[in-house]
């Protein structure tokens, strides 16, 4: 078993978040990631086993549950704002580079998913981060145009409630179909997704099914792709699964590589992508995949450090 241990840490605002640090297996400072799971999940679903593999590398881990999901304080309660999680980050490596054992100067961001374009945000915000790991990023940041304009009316009508003094208005992460309510990831959410939804409800401890209306008012009032610009230097590794329906390969590839290469004269930090053959959207770091997408990753952050 890993050696883990528990810690929390204070956000800007206060919000105190929590989770696990797991040293490196070799002696001295080492270079550290520090990892988010994807939308609304919390650090157990499977963050564990890949900070392991790094642990073992000799590479630390700081894994924590996104502010008001799971172990960390917020309120309300799985309420999803991709702006304050981009912020979590900076204060995470924050809280890292005070640790003795860390080497401040080889911090690394990472991120599944929702939070792996929350992570390279972070990351072109903080030039503190030597790097950023993204797996899976997603590539869609809007509503369907069907569903758009519903979902910000009803929206200020929760927040007008809200003001009144009552409980934030929530809906499923998916439902029964396999549909997101108000949209978000249409179009390629599928068995596999709502199959693992509902093993993470029934095992996960503190795993909630649900999340606020105004996580779609966040959502839909970001713009990822406008952040990600400011990238510069910092090195950029993406992890992308050859199967994905969520967010295909050539989308992640054009939203997250090739918009950064710009026309600098060659001052951009590196960039690189490793496809997984064989590979969805949720189960690209499963099984025997996990073991080649751990070492490509290991032999991007010996490099870029």
């Amino acid at each position: 078993m890993s050696q883990r241990e528990q810690v929390e840490f204070k956000a800007l605002d206060g919000v105190t978040l929590r989770g696990h640090f797991y040293p490196a297996s070799s002696p001295g400072k080492s270079s550290a990631v520090i990892m988010t799971p994807g939308f609304n999940t919390t650090r157990d679903v499977f963050l564990p086993n890949i900070a392991h593999s790094f642990q073992t590398s000799g590479i630390s881990c700081l894994v924590y549950d996104p502010r008001t999901i799971g172990s960390s304080d917020g309120q309300p309660r799985n309420n999803i704002n991709p702006s304050l999680q981009v912020s979590d980050y900076h204060d995470a490596l924050t809280f890292l580079k005070s640790d003795p054992r860390i080497n401040p100067q080889k911090i690394i961001y990472w991120g599944f998913s929702f939070a792996g374009a929350i992570a390279l945000c972070a990351a072109a915000l903080d030039k503190r981060a030597k790097a950023v790991i993204a797996v899976n990023p997603l590539t869609v940041w809007d509503l369907p145009a069907n569903k758009q304009a519903k979902v910000l009316a009803k929206a200020m009508q929760d927040r007008e409630s809200q003001v009144a003094g009552n409980e934030a208005f929530r809906l499923p992460m998916l439902t029964e179909t396999g549909e997101n309510p108000a949209g978000f990831g249409a179009g390629g959410v599928g068995e596999e997704e709502v199959k693992l939804v509902r093993e993470a409800k029934e095992k996960i401890v503190g795993f909630e099914d649900t999340t606020t209306l105004q996580t779609y008012y966040h959502i839909v009032s970001w713009s990822p792709f406008e952040v990600v610009q400011l990238m510069g230097k910092t090195a950029v590794l993406l992890i992308s699964a050859a199967e994905d329906r969520i967010s295909p390969v050539e989308r992640q590839k054009k939203a997250y590589l090739e918009a950064l290469q710009g026309e600098d004269g060659g001052r951009h930090g590196a960039r690189d992508i490793f496809v997984v053959e064989g590979k969805g959207h949720m189960d690209i770091l499963d099984g025997e995949s996990l073991a080649a997408a751990m070492e490509k990753q290991v032999e991007f952050i010996q490099k870029v450090i």
